[in-house]
């Protein structure tokens, strides 16, 4: 019989995303799990004063940091813009723990930004009467990725977001600079979508539905008969990738990696990224191959590599589309609202944001996608709102 820890590797992998809500796919965590959350205090005045690249590279820390101790085929998680969220085997909790309480200082000591986090017995959701069902979904050659079912994993964010969750939060760190955040890069230029709008979208079914997959199915097959979905809608688009030199933009990554080490690590750090972005440049525009890395491959395996599209309790996606297409699957979306079958958030914009997750450059990285200007959270607080509302 295979450990608790090698549960989510062992888990078949579905190849179409639109089956993303079909219950037969999904299977019930280990009795013993945990799931960790994360969100951001107060995100949305952090991207009201433009501070939306240090909200997402705080947001997107939590998971680096456990994969830098764990195999990440073994981790469900998932990108929310300002948190995240991922599930572990019991013999991972107390490095849960360090890895959050890591990221709390450095986000408050570096961003001036308040992270909550908690680490909530799969147990005690259970015995709130929820549950966290989980898939494995080929996004690329190179990755799977979680999608989550059951109302747990929206759950544990609601614990999270309450009074009494010091029963489960997780405190700051005080020698933060011993967690390894490496991997952990934002050295992409917004990616400009000169045609399309970046779309950044997430829908929910009413909470008082108790078997919404025939609502995702609509919105699944909607999306598809409107958006074509092939590779048209994935924002990244590999063309428009440009490398950033700019100090001041390398210094949110230089922040996380070089936390207590002082103003000339700091420095040094950053011109050591911008030599190493010029080579990269260089690299990829010879189409060069080395012993280690295909670097022609490096950009459309980025593209292909990133979460644009994902389901955790709701669907979650940033895509580029026409703005006739994006009005005809809004006025859909404002039909099944009235109707009270679902509420929705969406964000526009011209631009995609990338937070960079590598392993390795040869085809081993992942990437966290947001519409540029805060998608995410924008669009959450128009979600919470029609949701409100439905109550």
């Amino acid at each position: 019989m295979a450990s608790s820890a090698d549960f989510y590797a062992n888990l078949p992998v579905i190849e179409d995303f639109f089956n993303g809500s079909n219950p037969e796919n999904f299977h019930s965590l280990p009795d013993d799990w945990y799931v960790a959350v994360t969100d951001i205090i107060n995100s949305t005045d952090a991207i009201q004063n433009d501070r939306y690249k240090a909200v997402n590279i705080l947001g997107a820390s939590p998971i680096v940091g456990i994969f830098n101790i764990a195999d990440h085929d073994t981790i469900p998680f998932t990108f929310g813009g300002d948190g995240a969220s991922f599930c572990l085997p019991p013999d991972l909790l107390d490095d849960a723990r360090r890895v959050l309480g890591g990221c709390k200082t450095i986000g408050k000591l570096e961003y001036d930004l308040n992270l909550r986090a908690a680490i909530i017995p799969l147990s005690y959701i259970r015995e709130q009467g929820h549950k966290i069902r989980v898939a494995r979904y080929r996004a690329s050659k190179f990755y799977i990725q979680a999608i989550f079912l059951g109302g747990g994993l929206s759950f544990a964010e609601e614990v999270l977001k309450e009074s009494d969750s010091d029963t489960f939060s997780v405190s700051a760190l005080e020698n933060a600079q011993t967690v390894d955040f490496s991997g952990l890069e934002c050295r992409w230029q917004e990616v400009k979508q000169p045609k399309n709008e970046v779309i950044t979208m997430m829908i929910k079914s009413n909470p008082k539905i108790d078997q919404p997959q025939e609502i995702y199915e609509e919105v699944f097959q909607k999306m598809r008969t409107t958006f074509g979905f092939d590779d048209k809608t994935n924002p990244i688009n590999v063309k428009g990738l440009s490398m950033t030199l700019s100090f001041s933009e390398l210094m949110g990554e230089a922040r996380f990696q070089t936390h207590g080490q002082g103003w000339l690590k700091r420095i040094g750090y950053i011109l050591k990224v911008q030599l190493q972005t010029i080579i990269g440049k260089v690299l990829m525009a010879m189409d060069y191959e080395t012993t280690a890395t295909n670097w022609s491959l490096y950009k459309s395996d980025l593209a292909l590599n990133s979460d644009h599209s994902k389901f955790d309790d709701m669907l979650r996606v940033v895509i580029s589309g026409s703005k006739s297409q994006r009005q005809e699957f809004e006025a859909f979306l404002n039909k099944q609202f009235k109707d009270g079958r679902l509420a929705y958030g969406m964000h526009l914009s011209d631009a995609a944001m990338i937070t960079c997750m590598v392993f390795q450059y040869h085809r081993d990285h992942i990437h966290f996608v947001d519409g540029s200007g805060g998608g995410y959270v924008s669009a959450a607080r128009q979600l919470k709102k029609r949701l409100q509302s439905l109550q």
